[in-house]
């Protein structure tokens, strides 16, 4: 990708040096070679102006998602993140297809701090406004995931299958896919079925390829699973979790994970 973005610039370099060359050959004879170097002075300051737009734009909205990201641990700060996106959201129509895919995205953070705060309910409501026929299968594929999770805190196992049955098949990005089949997992043990969870949970630590992210979900998903037959195995497995990220599964993890989590710090402490 990297390679073909610096392909098209050289070319469009070019194209404006050969118009450029062109032009002033045409103008100079008519002494008038001057408004190529003024149309280029201009060019390259409208070009320099418009760079550092983006740019202001582009720190901005890191910034802004790292306060919300932070937000995720900080329950001070969560109010206050929930009203920025929510101003955010409203500018955003989800049935215009223009907005319909920045508004998923924004409704996607909103749900997770609705649902860190145990507001689950609005985390449903809002994730029920998105427009997913408007949406690519990835993303459309993530906020139905994101229902199915929902509706896993709120106690509720049939709807979430019901949204993961929603998906239809394969996304074709393969993270949301095994997600989703981690998803399904919890759904196995919500419903008393931790062998066929912990099926799930191995197939998807065997593809995944390295990733850590995933490999950390497949072991949750195991440790959930245990704890249904062998609670003492169960903590052992999320023994394997360093502890930065079992205070983050404490807070935002499902109720059968932050329990577990929770245990598992508790354990190392005494």
């Amino acid at each position: 990708m990297r390679a073909k973005a610096l392909l098209l610039r050289m070319l469009r370099l070019l194209t404006v040096a050969a118009a450029a060359y062109l032009g002033f050959r045409w103008l100079e004879p008519q002494g008038l070679g001057w408004v190529v170097f003024l149309v280029a002075g201009l060019g390259v300051a409208a070009w320099i102006g418009f760079r550092a737009v983006r740019i202001r734009r582009a720190r901005a909205e890191d910034a802004q998602a790292d306060r919300w990201a932070e937000a995720l641990l900080v329950p001070e700060k969560r109010p206050e993140a929930m009203r920025e996106i929510e101003a955010e959201r409203a500018l955003r129509q989800p049935e215009n297809p223009k907005h319909a895919e920045d508004h998923a995205r924004l409704t996607l953070v909103l749900a997770e701090l609705l649902e860190a705060e145990g507001e689950t309910d609005r985390a449903l409501e809002a994730l029920s406004e998105v427009a997913l026929a408007r949406l690519p299968d990835a993303l459309r594929g993530a906020t139905l995931h994101a229902r199915a999770i929902a509706h896993l805190s709120a106690g509720d196992p049939d709807g979430a299958a019901d949204a993961l049955d929603a998906i239809g098949g394969a996304t074709g990005v393969r993270d949301v896919d095994l997600r989703v089949r981690l998803a399904r997992g919890l759904v196995h043990v919500e419903r008393g079925e931790p062998e066929e969870a912990l099926i799930v949970a191995d197939e998807v630590r065997q593809e995944s390829d390295g990733d850590r992210h995933l490999e950390l979900e497949a072991r949750v998903l195991k440790a959930v699973a245990l704890a249904e037959t062998d609670r003492e195995a169960a903590l052992k497995a999320m023994a394997a979790i360093d502890d930065e990220m079992l205070e983050v599964l404490v807070v935002l993890g499902l109720p059968r994970v932050r329990a577990l989590a929770d245990d598992a710090l508790g354990a190392r402490d005494a």
